[in-house]
């Protein structure tokens, strides 16, 4: 009787062991760690954050700096600023980010750029493998008395916007966008002849195996036979 009595005592003893450090460790986890907004997927500059982007995870309230974003509220509409990359899970500081920018595409133009935007329903190109800061080349093709003349004519443009039917910007997450407009960014000088080549022929854009090369700007094919149709 008595064993009985001292294994249903130590059986208590042990549950009650177990309850406090299980309410000591929730009490602690509590207060030591605090609900913050990470980055959902890689967030790119210019990116306008949304309900999308963010995923509320527990981190160490250690981690965290008067820099960091905790409420949602300073992040949603905001931009992320040019230079800046987020990593998925990362947290998201206010110094990564800015307010509301008037011309999106024109903050990611180098000095002597202009931005030059394409119609998919006016221009060969698969608009299904594209994404903002890859960069494309342009193809000129002329029809002419013995048939048909193709060739480069630009390289190395930079995509930086993609945009749907109703001018709303496509963000990189969205499955399947409908794509009708590819802003790139071209040299000055080239913007004419852009003009005449779509008048005088069709135009063709592809990615090739650099199209993911950074710093890179348009450069024109100047040994083209079709530039002299667009004198």
């Amino acid at each position: 009787m008595m064993k009985k009595v001292l294994l249903i005592v130590f059986d208590l003893l042990c549950l009650g062991v177990c309850l406090f450090f299980s309410l000591s460790a929730y009490v602690k986890y509590r207060e030591d760690y605090v609900k913050v907004p990470v980055a959902s997927h890689q967030l790119f500059q210019r990116t306008k954050l949304n309900k999308e982007d963010l995923l509320m995870v527990d981190v160490p309230r250690a981690y965290l700096t008067q820099d960091v974003c905790t409420d949602p509220k300073e992040i949603l509409d905001k931009y992320v600023r040019l230079s800046y990359s987020l990593a998925k899970g990362s947290l998201i500081y206010r110094g990564a980010l800015e307010d509301d920018i008037g011309d999106l595409p024109s903050t990611l133009l180098n000095e002597g750029e202009v931005s030059y935007d394409l119609y998919a329903n006016e221009v060969k190109i698969n608009t299904g493998n594209l994404a903002v800061n890859m960069s494309v080349n342009i193809y000129l093709t002329i029809k002419n008395s013995v048939g048909a003349l193709s060739d480069l004519l630009l390289e190395d443009c930079r995509v930086i916007g993609l945009y749907d039917p109703q001018g709303r910007m496509i963000r990189d997450y969205e499955e399947e966008p409908r794509i009708l407009t590819v802003c790139i960014a071209v040299e000055k000088e080239h913007v004419k002849l852009l003009n005449k080549a779509l008048m005088v022929g069709s135009l063709s854009v592809f990615t090739s195996d650099h199209s993911y090369a950074v710093d890179v700007r348009s450069k024109l094919n100047e040994g083209a036979e079709v530039l002299s149709y667009l004198q």
